[in-house]
């Protein structure tokens, strides 16, 4: 296993279970994710019930729209920039 799945699977493992009571997470991560996130979004409904619905493209688009007011439950982002000016006030 890569170290950047790894990574992914213990910020999901930390954050989703407070998500699980959702009955669909809507996810928005990078495209060079798609492989991971899809094996992880796959467990994950296997073991909650719950739908995970992933929306793949550039994370420069995504911080625009979350800037926007997107529905997105999660965001993995290729360029840890975007995710800390998003906790900026």
């Amino acid at each position: 296993m890569n170290v950047r799945r790894s990574i992914l699977l213990v910020c999901l493992a930390l954050v989703l279970p407070r998500l699980s009571f959702a009955q669909e997470i809507t996810v928005a991560a990078a495209a060079d994710l798609q492989f991971a996130m899809q094996d992880i979004a796959e467990q994950f409904q296997k073991e909650t019930g719950n739908k995970v619905k992933l929306i793949f493209g550039s994370s420069g688009s995504f911080f625009q729209q979350i800037q926007n007011g997107a529905p997105f439950d999660m965001f993995f982002s290729a360029d840890l920039n975007y995710p800390k000016k998003l906790r900026e006030p």
